[in-house]
C-alpha cells in the first residue's frame, strides 16, 4: 500500500513524503486468537486420538500447531515492514525497516533515476530501482504492479517538481 503523506510536517516548498508497506488482513491480535483457535483443534484432535489409542497423533498435532504459529509470525513480522520515501530540499531520502530505522539512503534529486523494470518472464512481478551514480535501491518489493507503476510516476512527478 502506498500511502502519500501530505500534510506531514506542513510541507514546505513542494517537498513530497510517501510510505510504503504491505497490505495486512490481519492484525498480531487477530492472528492470536486464530492461532488459539488453531491450537485448540490440534489438542482436540490430539486428545481424541490418544483417547482410541493412537497416541503418536498427539505428537504431529502439536508440531503442526507450531509450523502454523512459525508460518503466521513470519508473515506477520514481514507485514511491518515500512519504506518512507521523502523529498527534503533536493535530496531524497529513503528509509527503511521493520519497526524502526534499519537503513536510510540519501541521493541528489537531480541525478535520481527511477527505474521500473519488467522482468524477462511472463507473469514476474516488476521492480522498481531508485539511484544514482551507480548506487541503486529496490523499493515496493512487496507492492503491486500497478501500485508500482503508480508510485513510481507519483515519485518522478515529485522530482520533475523538485528541479
Amino acid at each position: 500500500m502506498v500511502q502519500e503523506l501530505q500534510a506531514l510536517d506542513e510541507r514546505r516548498n513542494g517537498d513530497a513524503a510517501w510510505l510504503l508497506r504491505p497490505t495486512r488482513s490481519m492484525t498480531w491480535a487477530e492472528a492470536k486468537r486464530f492461532l488459539l483457535l488453531v491450537t485448540a483443534m490440534c489438542a482436540a484432535i490430539g486428545g481424541v486420538a490418544a483417547w482410541y489409542g493412537l497416541w503418536f497423533v498427539a505428537p504431529f498435532s502439536g508440531l503442526e500447531a507450531l509450523a502454523v504459529a512459525a508460518a503466521f509470525y513470519v508473515v506477520l513480522r514481514e507485514g511491518e515492514r515500512r519504506e518512507y520515501v521523502r523529498i527534503e530540499g533536493d535530496t531524497l531520502v529513503i528509509e527503511m525497516g521493520l519497526r524502526k530505522v534499519e537503513r536510510r539512503y540519501e541521493f541528489n534529486c537531480p541525478w535520481v533515476r527511477v527505474d521500473l523494470r519488467r522482468s524477462r518472464h511472463r507473469h514476474h512481478p516488476t521492480r522498481l530501482f531508485v539511484g544514482s551514480h551507480g548506487r541503486s535501491v529496490e523499493l515496493g518489493r512487496f507492492l503491486t504492479d500497478g501500485e508500482r507503476e503508480t508510485f513510481s510516476r507519483s515519485l518522478i512527478n515529485a522530482l520533475k517538481k523538485n528541479l
